[in-house]
Protein backbone atom coordinates (compact mmCIF):
# COMPACT_ATOMS: atom_id res chain seq x y z
CA UNK A 1 0.00 0.00 0.00
CA UNK A 2 1.51 3.52 -0.63
CA UNK A 3 1.66 6.32 1.64
CA UNK A 4 -1.72 7.90 -0.60
CA UNK A 5 -3.58 4.85 0.40
CA UNK A 6 -2.58 4.71 3.89
CA UNK A 7 -5.30 5.86 6.39
CA UNK A 8 -4.78 9.75 7.83
CA UNK A 9 -4.16 8.26 11.68
CA UNK A 10 -1.01 6.50 9.40
CA UNK A 11 0.33 9.25 7.67
CA UNK A 12 0.03 11.64 10.93
CA UNK A 13 1.60 9.18 13.10
CA UNK A 14 4.39 8.39 10.56
CA UNK A 15 5.34 12.20 9.94
CA UNK A 16 5.17 12.71 13.32
CA UNK A 17 7.48 10.02 14.34
CA UNK A 18 10.04 10.51 11.39
CA UNK A 19 10.20 14.45 12.87
CA UNK A 20 10.79 13.55 15.72
CA UNK A 21 13.85 11.48 14.76
CA UNK A 22 15.38 14.66 12.68
CA UNK A 23 14.77 16.29 15.81
CA UNK A 24 16.87 13.79 17.43
CA UNK A 25 19.41 14.22 14.97
CA UNK A 26 19.54 18.40 15.54
CA UNK A 27 20.31 17.84 18.71
CA UNK A 28 22.57 14.93 18.91
CA UNK A 29 25.19 16.38 15.88
CA UNK A 30 27.49 14.41 14.43
CA UNK A 31 30.13 14.55 16.92
CA UNK A 32 33.60 15.14 15.54
CA UNK A 33 35.41 12.14 16.91
CA UNK A 34 33.17 9.68 15.68
CA UNK A 35 34.82 9.88 12.15
CA UNK A 36 37.38 7.13 11.08
CA UNK A 37 37.39 3.09 10.12
CA UNK A 38 35.95 2.29 13.81
CA UNK A 39 32.94 3.99 13.29
CA UNK A 40 32.69 2.98 9.74
CA UNK A 41 33.04 -0.50 10.10
CA UNK A 42 29.78 -0.80 12.47
CA UNK A 43 27.67 1.65 10.48
CA UNK A 44 28.22 -0.86 7.48
CA UNK A 45 27.67 -4.14 10.08
CA UNK A 46 24.57 -2.35 10.90
CA UNK A 47 23.50 -1.96 8.34
CA UNK A 48 24.39 -5.83 6.58
CA UNK A 49 22.28 -6.88 9.70
CA UNK A 50 19.33 -4.88 9.39
CA UNK A 51 19.17 -5.84 5.52
CA UNK A 52 19.12 -9.56 6.53
CA UNK A 53 15.95 -9.13 8.78
CA UNK A 54 13.79 -11.77 8.85
CA UNK A 55 10.01 -11.90 8.14
CA UNK A 56 7.53 -12.10 11.51
CA UNK A 57 4.36 -14.20 10.45
CA UNK A 58 1.42 -12.03 9.55
CA UNK A 59 3.53 -9.48 8.17
CA UNK A 60 4.35 -8.53 11.81
CA UNK A 61 7.41 -6.96 10.95
CA UNK A 62 10.88 -8.74 11.09
CA UNK A 63 13.83 -9.58 13.65
CA UNK A 64 17.65 -8.70 12.96
CA UNK A 65 21.02 -8.76 14.88
CA UNK A 66 20.74 -4.89 13.93
CA UNK A 67 20.41 -4.04 17.96
CA UNK A 68 23.69 -6.08 18.87
CA UNK A 69 25.47 -3.38 16.94
CA UNK A 70 23.29 -0.34 18.42
CA UNK A 71 24.34 -1.96 21.97
CA UNK A 72 28.10 -2.50 20.97
CA UNK A 73 27.93 1.23 20.22
CA UNK A 74 26.07 2.27 23.02
CA UNK A 75 29.06 0.44 25.31
CA UNK A 76 31.33 1.24 22.93
CA UNK A 77 31.13 4.88 21.97
CA UNK A 78 27.56 6.30 23.36
CA UNK A 79 24.23 7.09 22.11
CA UNK A 80 24.98 9.99 19.69
CA UNK A 81 27.23 7.17 17.42
CA UNK A 82 23.95 4.49 18.12
CA UNK A 83 22.16 7.24 17.04
CA UNK A 84 23.74 8.02 13.46
CA UNK A 85 24.67 4.55 12.89
CA UNK A 86 21.14 3.59 12.24
CA UNK A 87 20.79 7.19 10.61
CA UNK A 88 22.40 5.40 7.59
CA UNK A 89 20.26 2.26 7.90
CA UNK A 90 17.96 4.98 5.13
CA UNK A 91 20.21 2.98 2.89
CA UNK A 92 18.36 -0.24 2.88
CA UNK A 93 19.07 -2.44 -0.36
CA UNK A 94 15.60 -4.10 -0.19
CA UNK A 95 14.05 -0.83 0.08
CA UNK A 96 15.87 0.89 -2.61
CA UNK A 97 14.50 -1.46 -5.45
CA UNK A 98 11.12 -0.39 -4.80
CA UNK A 99 11.98 3.87 -3.93
CA UNK A 100 8.50 5.42 -4.85
CA UNK A 101 6.77 2.87 -3.65
CA UNK A 102 8.41 2.27 0.15
CA UNK A 103 10.01 5.74 0.57
CA UNK A 104 7.34 5.99 3.69
CA UNK A 105 8.30 3.06 4.90
CA UNK A 106 12.00 3.13 4.57
CA UNK A 107 11.81 6.64 6.63
CA UNK A 108 9.71 5.05 8.81
CA UNK A 109 11.40 1.81 9.73
CA UNK A 110 15.05 4.39 10.43
CA UNK A 111 13.43 6.99 12.46
CA UNK A 112 12.01 4.03 15.13
CA UNK A 113 15.42 2.72 14.81
CA UNK A 114 17.27 5.91 15.72
CA UNK A 115 14.73 6.95 18.24
CA UNK A 116 15.31 3.08 19.96
CA UNK A 117 18.89 3.37 19.74
CA UNK A 118 18.98 7.08 20.89
CA UNK A 119 16.78 6.13 23.92
CA UNK A 120 18.05 2.76 24.87
CA UNK A 121 21.82 4.33 24.60
CA UNK A 122 20.49 7.90 26.93
CA UNK A 123 19.10 5.04 29.16
CA UNK A 124 22.36 3.12 29.79
CA UNK A 125 24.07 6.50 30.43
CA UNK A 126 21.65 7.70 32.79
CA UNK A 127 21.31 4.24 34.96
CA UNK A 128 25.01 4.20 34.90
CA UNK A 129 26.43 3.53 32.47
CA UNK A 130 29.82 4.43 31.11
CA UNK A 131 30.50 4.29 27.12
CA UNK A 132 34.00 3.94 26.94
CA UNK A 133 34.21 2.54 30.08
CA UNK A 134 32.85 -1.38 30.35
CA UNK A 135 33.19 -2.50 33.62
CA UNK A 136 30.74 -6.23 35.10
CA UNK A 137 29.03 -6.42 36.84
CA UNK A 138 28.80 -2.45 37.20
CA UNK A 139 27.24 -2.36 34.05
CA UNK A 140 24.99 -5.07 34.25
CA UNK A 141 22.04 -2.69 35.62
CA UNK A 142 22.45 -0.28 33.15
CA UNK A 143 22.49 -3.06 30.25
CA UNK A 144 19.20 -4.68 31.36
CA UNK A 145 17.38 -1.06 31.48
CA UNK A 146 18.77 -0.19 27.57
CA UNK A 147 17.62 -3.34 26.39
CA UNK A 148 14.28 -3.08 27.67
CA UNK A 149 14.04 0.25 26.74
CA UNK A 150 15.29 -0.49 23.12
CA UNK A 151 12.62 -2.99 23.10
CA UNK A 152 9.71 -1.32 24.36
CA UNK A 153 10.45 1.59 22.42
CA UNK A 154 10.78 0.17 18.96
CA UNK A 155 7.56 -2.43 19.80
CA UNK A 156 5.28 0.47 20.22
CA UNK A 157 6.56 2.96 17.38
CA UNK A 158 6.21 -0.23 15.17
CA UNK A 159 3.07 -2.09 16.59
CA UNK A 160 0.91 1.13 16.95
CA UNK A 161 1.61 1.86 12.87
CA UNK A 162 0.72 -1.63 11.95
CA UNK A 163 -2.58 -1.45 14.36
CA UNK A 164 -3.53 2.09 12.60
CA UNK A 165 -2.48 0.85 8.81
CA UNK A 166 -4.49 -2.99 9.47
CA UNK A 167 -7.52 -1.92 11.59
CA UNK A 168 -6.64 -4.28 14.54
CA UNK A 169 -6.08 -4.70 18.02
CA UNK A 170 -2.72 -2.62 19.63
CA UNK A 171 -2.82 -4.92 22.80
CA UNK A 172 -3.50 -8.24 20.39
CA UNK A 173 -0.74 -7.05 18.12
CA UNK A 174 1.70 -6.72 21.24
CA UNK A 175 1.26 -10.40 22.60
CA UNK A 176 2.02 -11.19 18.81
CA UNK A 177 5.03 -9.52 18.25
CA UNK A 178 6.38 -10.10 21.90
CA UNK A 179 6.37 -13.52 21.76
CA UNK A 180 8.53 -13.47 18.67
CA UNK A 181 10.74 -10.51 19.32
CA UNK A 182 11.20 -10.15 22.69
CA UNK A 183 13.25 -13.41 23.04
CA UNK A 184 15.10 -12.32 19.99
CA UNK A 185 16.36 -9.14 22.15
CA UNK A 186 17.06 -10.21 25.19
CA UNK A 187 19.10 -13.25 23.39
CA UNK A 188 20.79 -10.78 21.61
CA UNK A 189 21.66 -7.98 24.19
CA UNK A 190 24.39 -10.41 25.50
CA UNK A 191 25.58 -10.80 21.60
CA UNK A 192 26.31 -6.96 21.99
CA UNK A 193 28.32 -7.12 24.69
CA UNK A 194 30.26 -9.96 23.62
CA UNK A 195 30.69 -7.69 20.30
CA UNK A 196 32.18 -4.72 22.56
CA UNK A 197 34.23 -7.02 24.77
CA UNK A 198 35.93 -8.94 21.29
CA UNK A 199 36.20 -4.98 19.68
CA UNK A 200 38.15 -3.55 22.62
CA UNK A 201 40.61 -6.49 22.75
CA UNK A 202 41.09 -7.87 19.13
CA UNK A 203 39.82 -4.60 17.00
CA UNK A 204 37.55 -5.15 13.78
CA UNK A 205 38.77 -8.69 12.53
CA UNK A 206 37.41 -10.55 16.34
CA UNK A 207 34.35 -8.78 15.32
CA UNK A 208 33.90 -10.21 11.96
CA UNK A 209 34.52 -13.64 13.25
CA UNK A 210 31.44 -13.61 15.47
CA UNK A 211 29.60 -12.55 11.90
CA UNK A 212 29.31 -16.98 10.78
CA UNK A 213 27.91 -18.27 13.64
CA UNK A 214 25.21 -14.92 13.50
CA UNK A 215 24.68 -16.06 9.41
CA UNK A 216 23.90 -19.23 10.93
CA UNK A 217 21.53 -18.67 12.94
CA UNK A 218 19.91 -16.55 10.93
CA UNK A 219 19.95 -19.21 8.14
CA UNK A 220 17.97 -21.61 10.75
CA UNK A 221 14.94 -19.27 11.58
CA UNK A 222 14.64 -19.18 7.91
CA UNK A 223 14.17 -22.96 8.03
CA UNK A 224 12.04 -22.66 10.68
CA UNK A 225 10.00 -19.89 8.91
CA UNK A 226 9.87 -21.79 5.37
CA UNK A 227 8.67 -24.93 7.23
CA UNK A 228 5.80 -23.11 9.02
CA UNK A 229 4.96 -21.65 5.96
CA UNK A 230 4.98 -24.66 3.47
CA UNK A 231 2.15 -26.63 6.28
CA UNK A 232 0.12 -23.62 6.46
CA UNK A 233 0.16 -23.94 2.24
CA UNK A 234 -0.25 -27.29 2.74
CA UNK A 235 -3.26 -27.53 4.57
CA UNK A 236 -4.64 -24.10 2.30
CA UNK A 237 -4.12 -26.48 -0.51
CA UNK A 238 -6.32 -29.42 1.52
CA UNK A 239 -9.26 -26.90 2.09
CA UNK A 240 -9.42 -25.93 -1.35
CA UNK A 241 -10.21 -29.07 -2.35
CA UNK A 242 -12.60 -29.96 0.25
CA UNK A 243 -14.14 -25.99 -0.76
CA UNK A 244 -14.37 -27.15 -4.02
CA UNK A 245 -16.40 -30.42 -3.77
CA UNK A 246 -19.34 -27.63 -2.38
CA UNK A 247 -20.12 -25.29 -5.24
CA UNK A 248 -21.55 -23.09 -2.95
CA UNK A 249 -18.40 -22.56 -0.34
CA UNK A 250 -15.82 -21.54 -2.64
CA UNK A 251 -13.04 -19.83 -0.53
CA UNK A 252 -15.53 -20.54 2.51
CA UNK A 253 -12.39 -22.03 4.86
CA UNK A 254 -9.92 -19.04 3.59
CA UNK A 255 -12.86 -16.36 4.63
CA UNK A 256 -13.67 -18.14 8.14
CA UNK A 257 -10.23 -18.68 8.78
CA UNK A 258 -9.60 -14.63 8.41
CA UNK A 259 -12.60 -14.29 10.33
CA UNK A 260 -11.46 -16.34 13.08
CA UNK A 261 -8.09 -14.81 13.35
CA UNK A 262 -9.74 -11.02 13.58
CA UNK A 263 -11.73 -11.99 16.20
CA UNK A 264 -8.63 -13.84 17.78
CA UNK A 265 -6.70 -10.99 17.90
CA UNK A 266 -9.19 -8.63 19.03
CA UNK A 267 -9.51 -11.03 21.51
CA UNK A 268 -5.72 -10.72 22.58
CA UNK A 269 -5.51 -14.32 22.48
CA UNK A 270 -2.07 -15.96 22.27
CA UNK A 271 -0.41 -15.63 19.23
CA UNK A 272 0.68 -19.33 19.68
CA UNK A 273 -3.03 -20.84 20.17
CA UNK A 274 -4.19 -18.12 17.38
CA UNK A 275 -1.94 -19.92 14.89
CA UNK A 276 -3.26 -22.89 15.59
CA UNK A 277 -6.66 -21.29 16.06
CA UNK A 278 -5.94 -20.12 12.28
CA UNK A 279 -5.08 -24.00 10.68
CA UNK A 280 -8.38 -25.11 12.85
CA UNK A 281 -10.46 -22.48 10.96
CA UNK A 282 -9.02 -23.65 7.83
CA UNK A 283 -9.61 -27.62 8.45
CA UNK A 284 -13.31 -27.42 10.06
CA UNK A 285 -15.08 -28.89 7.34
CA UNK A 286 -12.70 -31.70 6.65
CA UNK A 287 -15.04 -33.62 7.38
CA UNK A 288 -17.00 -33.29 4.33
CA UNK A 289 -14.13 -35.04 2.64
CA UNK A 290 -16.18 -38.72 2.92
CA UNK A 291 -19.60 -36.34 1.52
CA UNK A 292 -20.47 -37.27 -2.01
CA UNK A 293 -20.88 -34.03 -4.15
CA UNK A 294 -24.44 -34.83 -5.12
CA UNK A 295 -25.53 -34.10 -1.94
CA UNK A 296 -23.26 -31.02 -0.85
CA UNK A 297 -24.57 -29.75 -4.32
CA UNK A 298 -28.02 -31.24 -3.99
CA UNK A 299 -30.61 -28.42 -4.46
CA UNK A 300 -33.92 -29.88 -3.27
CA UNK A 301 -34.46 -30.54 0.34
CA UNK A 302 -32.18 -33.30 1.76
CA UNK A 303 -33.63 -36.36 3.22
CA UNK A 304 -33.38 -37.39 7.05
CA UNK A 305 -30.25 -39.55 6.19
CA UNK A 306 -28.30 -37.18 4.04
CA UNK A 307 -29.06 -34.89 6.41
CA UNK A 308 -27.77 -37.05 9.27
CA UNK A 309 -24.70 -37.56 6.87
CA UNK A 310 -23.98 -33.93 6.59
CA UNK A 311 -24.22 -33.27 10.69
CA UNK A 312 -21.53 -35.34 11.11
CA UNK A 313 -18.76 -33.93 9.58
CA UNK A 314 -17.79 -32.21 12.61
CA UNK A 315 -16.97 -35.43 14.31
CA UNK A 316 -15.56 -36.93 11.45
CA UNK A 317 -13.50 -33.46 10.55
CA UNK A 318 -12.35 -34.04 14.66
CA UNK A 319 -11.32 -37.51 14.23
CA UNK A 320 -8.81 -36.65 11.41
CA UNK A 321 -7.25 -33.49 13.17
CA UNK A 322 -6.82 -35.69 16.15
CA UNK A 323 -3.90 -37.52 14.33
CA UNK A 324 -2.36 -34.67 13.43
CA UNK A 325 0.45 -33.59 15.72
CA UNK A 326 0.75 -30.02 15.49
CA UNK A 327 -2.81 -29.28 16.03
CA UNK A 328 -4.24 -32.68 17.22
CA UNK A 329 -5.05 -31.40 21.16
CA UNK A 330 -7.65 -28.98 19.54
CA UNK A 331 -9.90 -31.60 17.66
CA UNK A 332 -12.46 -30.62 20.04
CA UNK A 333 -13.08 -27.02 18.35
CA UNK A 334 -13.51 -28.57 15.13
CA UNK A 335 -15.79 -31.12 16.36
CA UNK A 336 -17.80 -28.58 18.66
CA UNK A 337 -17.99 -26.22 15.84
CA UNK A 338 -21.60 -26.71 15.18
CA UNK A 339 -22.69 -26.26 19.36
CA UNK A 340 -24.60 -23.49 20.15
CA UNK A 341 -24.19 -21.58 23.88
CA UNK A 342 -27.89 -22.77 24.65
CA UNK A 343 -27.20 -26.87 24.40
CA UNK A 344 -28.92 -27.20 21.18
CA UNK A 345 -26.14 -28.62 18.44
CA UNK A 346 -24.59 -30.74 17.19
CA UNK A 347 -22.87 -33.42 17.64
CA UNK A 348 -22.65 -33.08 21.55
CA UNK A 349 -25.41 -30.62 22.62
CA UNK A 350 -23.06 -29.05 25.08
CA UNK A 351 -23.90 -25.54 26.42
CA UNK A 352 -21.52 -22.45 26.69
CA UNK A 353 -19.89 -22.53 29.57
CA UNK A 354 -18.25 -26.43 28.10
CA UNK A 355 -17.53 -25.26 24.81
CA UNK A 356 -13.98 -24.01 24.03
CA UNK A 357 -13.14 -20.37 23.43
CA UNK A 358 -11.95 -21.71 19.89
CA UNK A 359 -15.40 -23.82 18.91
CA UNK A 360 -17.38 -20.63 20.08
CA UNK A 361 -14.99 -18.37 17.75
CA UNK A 362 -14.82 -20.73 14.45
CA UNK A 363 -18.69 -20.85 15.31
CA UNK A 364 -19.51 -17.64 15.30
CA UNK A 365 -17.24 -16.99 11.81
CA UNK A 366 -18.40 -19.52 10.21
CA UNK A 367 -21.92 -18.48 10.40
CA UNK A 368 -21.22 -15.22 9.75
CA UNK A 369 -19.30 -16.75 6.23
CA UNK A 370 -22.70 -18.86 5.66
CA UNK A 371 -25.18 -16.06 6.23
CA UNK A 372 -23.18 -13.39 4.00
CA UNK A 373 -22.74 -16.25 1.38
CA UNK A 374 -25.23 -17.39 -1.57
CA UNK A 375 -26.35 -21.10 -1.07
CA UNK A 376 -29.43 -23.22 -3.13
CA UNK A 377 -32.29 -21.99 -1.10
CA UNK A 378 -31.49 -18.29 -0.21
CA UNK A 379 -29.78 -15.00 -1.07
CA UNK A 380 -26.93 -14.38 0.87
CA UNK A 381 -27.47 -11.67 3.69
CA UNK A 382 -25.42 -8.38 3.97
CA UNK A 383 -23.15 -7.86 6.31
CA UNK A 384 -25.07 -5.66 8.25
CA UNK A 385 -27.81 -7.84 7.97
CA UNK A 386 -25.46 -11.10 8.94
CA UNK A 387 -24.36 -9.07 11.83
CA UNK A 388 -27.89 -8.00 13.04
CA UNK A 389 -28.41 -11.84 13.19
CA UNK A 390 -25.85 -13.03 15.39
CA UNK A 391 -26.68 -9.85 17.91
CA UNK A 392 -29.61 -11.74 18.16
CA UNK A 393 -28.98 -15.17 18.35
CA UNK A 394 -26.04 -13.94 21.35
CA UNK A 395 -26.38 -15.93 24.36
CA UNK A 396 -28.48 -18.47 22.35
CA UNK A 397 -26.80 -19.67 19.69
CA UNK A 398 -23.76 -17.53 20.01
CA UNK A 399 -21.29 -16.35 22.99
CA UNK A 400 -21.50 -12.88 23.12
CA UNK A 401 -18.32 -11.89 24.19
CA UNK A 402 -17.09 -13.63 20.78
CA UNK A 403 -20.18 -11.59 18.91
CA UNK A 404 -18.86 -8.08 20.49
CA UNK A 405 -15.33 -8.50 19.35
CA UNK A 406 -16.37 -9.43 16.10
CA UNK A 407 -18.90 -6.96 15.78
CA UNK A 408 -15.83 -4.45 16.79
CA UNK A 409 -13.05 -5.62 14.28
CA UNK A 410 -15.76 -5.62 11.91
CA UNK A 411 -17.00 -1.80 12.34
CA UNK A 412 -13.18 -0.76 13.44
CA UNK A 413 -12.17 -2.12 9.61
CA UNK A 414 -14.96 -0.26 7.68
CA UNK A 415 -16.55 -3.82 6.78
CA UNK A 416 -20.12 -2.75 8.51
CA UNK A 417 -21.10 0.70 10.23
Amino acid sequence: MSFREEPLQVKIYVSLVVSAAALFLWYNPFAVTLIGWPFLFFVLLNMAFENLGVELPRGYGSVSVGFAVSLALIILMGPVAAVWANAFNIVHFNSLKQIRKMSYRLLFNTAQLMLSAGLAGYTYVFSGGTPGSFILPANILPLIASTFTYFFVNAVLVIYVMSLSKKVSFFGMWLTNFRWSAPNYFAVAPLGVLIAVVYTSMGMSGVLLLVLPLLLARHTFILYMDMRNQYLSTIRALTKAIDAKDHYTHGHSERVARYVVMIGQEMALPEDFLEKLEYLALMHDIGKIGIPESILNKPSRLSDEEFNLVRGHSAVGADIISNIKFIGEYADIVRHHHERVDGSGYPDGLTGDLMSVGAKIVSAADAFDAMTSLRTYREPMTKQEAVAELKRCSDTQFCPVVVDAFIKVLRRKGEIK
